[in-house]
């Protein structure tokens, strides 16, 4: 699933200054607690990747464990399953937002008014004057409703 919305918002207190916003769409991040050992990402990245599955983000932190997001849902899905390891799945947004100071504050105020929490985030990266991030929130409808 991958389609572009636009969204141009008008500073509230510059009123000159614009926002420029891409919303990527919904996708399936993959919450795998793993213990913390040498090798245990490089497990999970190579069965991925002999399965021809890209992995399109990821997250990971040695107490936790790694959140991913891949280019193949149900693949993903089977795949660990067939591996035996436990996890989760939740909806998250994918987001392109310019890089800049201020406009990761702005996209948390707009969700903030519509009563949306944002449970995580995190960059990707970008090219150019954009940068590319995955957002876990309570309620991807009405994220989703604000942020297009």
């Amino acid at each position: 699933m991958s389609h572009n919305s636009y969204c141009v918002l008008q500073n509230d207190k510059l009123g000159v200054e614009f926002m420029k916003r891409v919303v990527n769409g919904k996708f399936k991040e993959f919450d795998i607690p793993l213990e913390d050992r040498v090798g245990a990402l490089a497990d999970v990245c190579e069965t991925l990747a002999t399965n021809g599955v890209n992995i399109k983000a990821v997250s990971a932190d040695g107490g936790h464990g790694i959140r991913l997001v891949t280019s193949d849902e149900k693949t993903t899905r089977d795949l660990l399953q067939k591996a035996k390891l436990i996890f989760t799945e939740s909806d998250v947004i994918s987001l392109q937002i310019l890089d800049r100071p201020g406009e990761l504050a702005k996209v948390a105020r707009l969700l903030a008014k519509e009563k949306v929490n944002i449970q995580s985030a995190y960059m990707l990266g970008g090219s150019g004057d954009s940068k590319d991030m995955i957002l876990k929130v309570s309620n991807v409808s009405d994220a989703l409703k604000a942020l297009r």
